[in-house]
């Protein structure tokens, strides 16, 4: 059996999408949190109203958006509502460098070395230590 190749991180990037949208042109990753943010909106204000010409009167409604922080990822929300556009980070993986594995062994030893010099209590112990 092949053993399976360690990983480290690469980089981080900021995946922007809609749910449950196939065609949203928005759909892309970026280097920047704020690039992400800035082009997601744009691409749905263009889906959802159009964007609007340099002679527009400004008659039409336009956006009104806010971002917020939802577990862990941005939801862009306009006039209060919720549009099913977010921006999530991710990190893309490459294959660990030999000093990389030996750096996460080590890492791994300690951790595990301070769990077990922990004192060990059982589950009913815990939480009676938990009660005021």
């Amino acid at each position: 059996m092949t053993s399976m190749p360690r990983l480290a991180r690469a980089l981080t990037v900021f995946h922007a999408w809609m749910e449950d949208s196939d065609y949203f042109d928005g759909n892309a990753l970026y280097l920047d949190l704020g690039a992400a943010k800035v082009h997601a909106a744009y691409d749905y204000e263009g889906d959802e109203y159009g964007h609007p010409d340099e002679d527009d009167e400004g008659a039409n409604i336009r956006p009104d958006f806010t971002w917020e922080e939802h577990c862990g990822r941005w939801l862009l929300v306009d006039h209060g509502k919720d549009t099913g556009v977010r921006v999530a980070e991710r990190t893309v993986w490459r294959p660990a460098t030999e000093r990389e594995v030996e750096q996460q062994d080590a890492l791994t030893a300690a951790e595990e070395a301070e769990r077990a010099a922990r004192p060990q209590v059982s589950m009913r112990e815990a939480l009676e230590a938990l009660r005021p």
